[in-house]
C-alpha cells in the first residue's frame, strides 16, 4: 500500500502571530537588560545650594549597587579641579563620601562625579552638582543690622543733645513763659520800691 506524503502547511495568520509575540517578549526585555542604576535623591540635593561646605555626599541610588569599583569625585565647577575623590561607602540604596575636615574650599559652585557599579553589574556614571553660599548668604542682613544701629545711635545722640528732638513751637512758648516771669518780677519789683519811697516821704503813715 502505498502513501502519499504531503508537506504539512503552516497558516501564515499563525506564523505573523508568533513573530509579533517573541518581538512583544524581547521589547518588554530590553529596559530591564539595559536599565542601570539612576540617582534619585542626595545631601546635598542635586542643584540645592546649602549655606556650608557640606562634610560629607551622599548619593541615593534608584537600586542598591554592588560593592567594588564605586568612585566619588567632588570638583570646582569652574576651574573643574577636583578637590577630593574616593570609594564611598554603602548602605542599601545610598552611596555616601566623607569629605575632610582640611577640603573646605569656601563658597562656589561644585560638582560630584560617581561611578559605580549597577545592581545589574554594568558600570554606570553620571554627576550631580550644588552651590555653597557661605558668607555671601550673610552679607546683607548684616549690612542692615550695622544701618539700623548706626540709625538707632543717631537718634540717641539727637535726643541727648536736647533741641534737635524738641518741636520749635515748644521752645518758643518757654522763651514767652520766661520772658513774661521777668517782666512781671521787673514790676512787682518797681512797684515795692515806690511805695518804700512813699513810706519814706510820709512817716506817719508807719
Amino acid at each position: 500500500m502505498n502513501f502519499s506524503t504531503r508537506p504539512s502547511r503552516r497558516s501564515p495568520l499563525r506564523t505573523g502571530a508568533a513573530v509579533a509575540a517573541a518581538a512583544g517578549l524581547l521589547t518588554l526585555g530590553a529596559p530591564i537588560a539595559i536599565a542601570h542604576d539612576a540617582v534619585i535623591g542626595g545631601d546635598p540635593a542635586d542643584g540645592a545650594t546649602v549655606s556650608e561646605f557640606p562634610e560629607s555626599v551622599t548619593l541615593e541610588f534608584s537600586a542598591e549597587p554592588r560593592e567594588g569599583f564605586n568612585t566619588f569625585a567632588l570638583s570646582d565647577a569652574e576651574t573643574e579641579e577636583v578637590l577630593f575623590s574616593g570609594e564611598p561607602a554603602i548602605d542599601g540604596h545610598m552611596l555616601t563620601l566623607e569629605i575632610p575636615e582640611d577640603v573646605d574650599p569656601g563658597a562656589g559652585d561644585y560638582r560630584v562625579g560617581f561611578q559605580i557599579t549597577s545592581s545589574d553589574g554594568h558600570s554606570t556614571q553620571g554627576m550631580t552638582s550644588f552651590s555653597v553660599a557661605g558668607d555671601a548668604a550673610t552679607t546683607a542682613p548684616a549690612s542692615e543690622t550695622e544701618a539700623e544701629a548706626e540709625a538707632e545711635t543717631e537718634t540717641e545722640e539727637a535726643e541727648q543733645d536736647g533741641l534737635p528732638s524738641v518741636p520749635a513751637w515748644v521752645i518758643i512758648g518757654l522763651s514767652a513763659l520766661a520772658l513774661i516771669a521777668v517782666v512781671i518780677m521787673i514790676l512787682r519789683k518797681g512797684r515795692m520800691s515806690r511805695e518804700l519811697d512813699e513810706n519814706t516821704d510820709h512817716p506817719e503813715n508807719i
